[in-house]
């Protein structure tokens, strides 16, 4: 298995930094489903790239080099994407769930960077939010995963990485060693992000597309 608590660096390294801006909204176009989608390897597991037009429209990214953010697909089915809830997006506490994915939806879109301490923090596009693992469930399965503003030094925003030898990638939270997980081993749209315990075989706690 291959380490990756260093995912923003790998993605850095060969695309160059990733600018924090605020991008304008766009319109909804129709979206490519199955291998339609173009994806980038970034150390063994398979992202969506997206970029920011001149018009501020999104469209799928030609490689690493033309990315300014990244869709993460789920390991449970390709087309279905972390998705930041539309009804609950203004605020801390953000519904994370899953949905089909569009890359032209801001708030399916991240920004990945590094912190000091070697863990990658993923920011959402549309409210400039961080992907949070809930403090009041943490003790337990079933941590709820949401969007919550920046905190610094705060563990329960922070995610480590390993590739399995099947490809996809799992996101550990070093708060409580849970790993991000699909609830209900469902890819529905609309299904929830939590944390669990380790499931051998689960692809409810794989992300990306597969194999390289």
């Amino acid at each position: 298995m291959t380490k990756m608590k260093r995912l923003a660096g790998i993605i850095a390294a060969a695309a160059g930094v990733l600018t924090l801006v605020t991008a304008p909204a766009a319109t909804a176009a129709p979206q490519p489903t199955g291998d339609g989608f173009k994806t980038v390897t970034v150390h063994g597991m398979k992202l969506i790239p997206v970029k920011r037009t001149p018009t501020g429209a999104r469209t799928q990214a030609a490689g690493l080099a033309d990315a300014d953010m990244f869709l993460i697909p789920s390991g449970l089915d390709a087309n279905k994407c972390w998705d930041a809830d539309l009804n609950t997006i203004n605020r801390n506490g953000t519904k994370m769930q899953l949905w089909d994915c569009n890359f032209d939806a801001d708030h399916q879109a991240f920004y990945i960077t590094d912190n000091p301490e070697g863990y990658s923090r993923f920011q959402n596009v549309a409210s400039g939010r961080y992907l949070d693992a809930d403090l009041n469930t943490m003790n337990g399965n079933g941590t709820i995963v949401q969007l919550w503003d920046f905190i610094a030094g705060a563990k329960n925003q922070w995610w480590g990485g390993t590739v399995n030898p099947e490809g996809y990638v799992r996101f550990q939270s070093p708060s409580s060693g849970r790993y991000l997980t699909a609830e209900g081993n469902s890819a529905s749209n609309g299904t929830r992000l939590q944390l669990w315990s380790f499931i051998a075989g689960g692809r409810s706690q794989w992300w990306g597309t597969g194999p390289a």
